[in-house]
């Protein structure tokens, strides 16, 4: 209810920043193959603490620390089996951020839903000893969403949906909870200008991608992906995990095919590509969150390389627009 309301009376509502990249920055050491998904388990203190800052910098919405939970993705850290209790960990740690804070404003909780796979360690591709078969895949993504569910989380946050297949799988999924269902996109800038499905061939250095990898990629049309997206009548759907200047042109191409609620969280980098990244500072990155904004996006935060500086300015830049968040 304090989503719909907001949603409906058109307020402007801060997403938090990146959680896995701000779980390391802090200290957590991340697994090689499931990422920050062990994180609730190894450093539970860490991760509050991280959602703890970003509602104190403002934030409306902190995402419970589920995006590599699932069943398939902790099976690259021998943890498999333990996927429900760490998904349940993940929320009873936003939860506890929500209390310890005791803010004097209410603070929404989602459940983070990818489809990331283990990956080979030392990379980012998919480890084919942990690969599930369509079935075991959806039958895992319905394990995840349940679970976020039964925990109590207030929306179901797709993130980096970036192929039609395998997020039609994840939203499936989500969709079957009849919890409200966020969708965040990922895009890639192509050479001309005009944006595709994310790409990891263009957006991650070579030596992070097997030759099994590389092969098997896919030039995916974003407009397919964003059709396919929203034949599912999510709630919000959005732009997320692309640089400043692809979230630009993808917001574009959003706008021509969604007339519902927009949420944009890009990460801070202003150049992924061949492995280069250039850092985007908090000030920066608040003057592009306000151009979106004024543009019609309703949601705003950060994805990966966000940090709680980075939603403290934005906080501030949009302080005309939004109430009050301390």
């Amino acid at each position: 209810m304090i989503l719909d309301n907001k949603l409906s009376n058109k307020e402007i509502i801060v997403l938090d920043g990146a959680t896995g990249s701000e779980i390391a920055r802090l200290g957590a050491e991340m697994n090689s193959s499931a990422w920050c998904g062990v994180a609730n388990k190894t450093h539970p203190e860490i991760v509050r603490q991280v959602h703890e800052e970003y509602i104190r910098a403002g934030a409306d919405i902190i995402t419970a620390n589920t995006f590599s939970t699932s069943r398939h993705c902790l099976a690259g850290a021998d943890l498999a089996d333990e996927s429900i209790a760490i998904t349940t960990k993940a929320v009873q740690i936003a939860r506890e951020a929500v209390e310890n804070i005791g803010a004097n404003r209410p603070i929404a909780i989602a459940g983070s839903m990818s489809n990331m796979v283990a990956w080979i360690p030392g990379t980012v591709s998919p480890d084919p000893r942990f690969l599930p078969t369509p079935e075991e895949e959806l039958d895992n993504y319905r394990e995840l969403a349940q679970t976020l569910a039964n925990s109590g989380v207030d929306i179901l946050l797709m993130e980096m949906m970036r192929d039609i297949d395998r997020s039609t799988r994840a939203v499936k999924a989500a969709v079957e909870t009849g919890l409200p269902v966020w969708i965040g996109t990922s895009c890639t800038l192509l050479p001309n200008g005009s944006v595709s499905a994310w790409n990891s061939l263009m957006e991650e250095p070579e030596s992070r991608l097997s030759s099994d990898h590389v092969s098997s990629v896919k030039n995916t049309s974003y407009n397919s992906l964003l059709e396919s997206m929203i034949s599912f009548q999510p709630q919000v759907m959005g732009v997320m995990h692309s640089t400043v200047e692809t979230t630009n042109i993808g917001l574009n191409t959003l706008h021509d095919h969604w007339q519902g609620p927009v949420m944009a969280y890009p990460e801070t980098s202003s150049e992924v590509r061949r492995g280069i990244r250039h850092e985007i500072e908090p000030a920066v990155f608040a003057k592009h969150c306000r151009d979106w904004v004024e543009s019609g996006v309703q949601i705003i935060g950060g994805c990966c390389g966000t940090t709680i500086e980075h939603i403290r300015a934005l906080v501030y830049e949009l302080g005309d627009v939004i109430s009050d968040r301390h």
